[in-house]
């Protein structure tokens, strides 16, 4: 009885070793982490994320997310997120694994309610890597663009069930050479919003119909809101950031950082869900600018990529 009572004594001991080192290795790596510098070469979207709407950013080399005034980096995981797309709940991301990683390759559709310190393969893991990626931000409703016949055709195809079922939108009326990115509206899911070469493109119906909504100017970014969409365009060798009114049809010009021009134009756009006004905005030079006041001011939170947590 003695020897049982030992045995039993030292398994409970051995257990709670077991599980205080397990949980001290988690605490002494902390998944986000000041950076203190860091040079984004590559930025593949931008959102603002969960229910504290912070910024992120997804890149080449993981995920940053600008908090307070400070910018912080992944501790791992930083996988190449390509078509990165925030939503209230989580995020959604295409792209490849890190270098040394045991995921597939592409990740083809993956979600993370954690800020990507775990993630959930959706559909097409080690298949297809979607560059053009839209979701919903309340609704969840994903639109992709495939590049390559594979498992889906080659074109627009959506899903309102997170990506469990896929239908194809026969985008009818849509001619562009190059697309820039895909929007829809945060609720609306048979909304959605195409920036291509050509234009502005949108469409109410899964994107099985679309009109264009710009001149054949150069839309090179789009986002859709509740009640209207903000787009960056190159028009009569001017730039312009637009704010189109859903429900009036009006267009209201936004002011511009002086050092955005033809040369130098905004790739990524997006704005708080929670208040509109704020506003951030990604160069081609990867200069991330922010706005507190609906553009009519704007601050340099990141110059040519390079960013502090100082």
């Amino acid at each position: 009885m003695k020897k049982m009572k030992l045995f039993i004594l030292m398994s409970l001991i051995s257990i709670l070793i077991v599980g205080c080192s397990s949980k001290g290795q988690n605490n002494n790596e902390e998944y986000f982490i000041v950076a203190k510098e860091e040079t984004i070469n590559h930025i593949h979207g931008i959102g603002y994320l969960g229910d504290k709407k912070e910024l992120f950013i997804a890149t080449h080399h993981g995920l940053l997310r600008f908090s307070e005034g400070k910018w912080y980096k992944t501790s791992r995981n930083n996988h190449d997120y390509m078509g990165f797309q925030a939503t209230d709940e989580q995020f959604f991301s295409s792209g490849h694994p890190e270098l040394g990683s045991d995921l597939k390759n592409p990740l083809g559709l993956i979600k993370s309610k954690d800020q990507g310190d775990s993630m959930e393969k959706i559909a097409f893991y080690g298949e297809i890597d979607f560059h053009y990626l839209a979701a919903g931000y309340k609704s969840h409703t994903l639109y992709v663009f495939n590049e390559q016949e594979n498992s889906l055709k080659i074109g627009l195809h959506y899903s309102v069930d997170e990506g469990q079922t896929w239908e194809t939108g026969s985008m009818k009326g849509f001619s562009a050479n190059s697309i820039g990115n895909i929007s829809t509206h945060p609720t609306v899911s048979e909304n959605v919003a195409i920036s291509t070469n050509k234009g502005l493109f949108i469409s109410s119906n899964f994107g099985n119909e679309f009109k264009l909504l710009t001149s054949s100017s150069p839309v090179t970014t789009v986002e859709y809101q509740e009640e209207s969409l903000i787009y960056f365009i190159l028009e009569n060798n001017e730039t312009k950031l637009v704010k189109y009114d859903l429900t009036n049809e009006t267009t209201d010009a936004l002011s511009l950082p002086d050092e955005i021009s033809s040369q130098n134009p905004i790739m990524f756009i997006s704005t708080n869900p929670e208040n509109r006004n704020e506003i951030t905005a990604v160069s081609l030079s990867n200069d991330i600018y922010q706005s507190n006041d609906n553009g009519a001011s704007w601050k340099l939170i990141a110059q040519e990529g390079n960013v502090t947590g100082e």
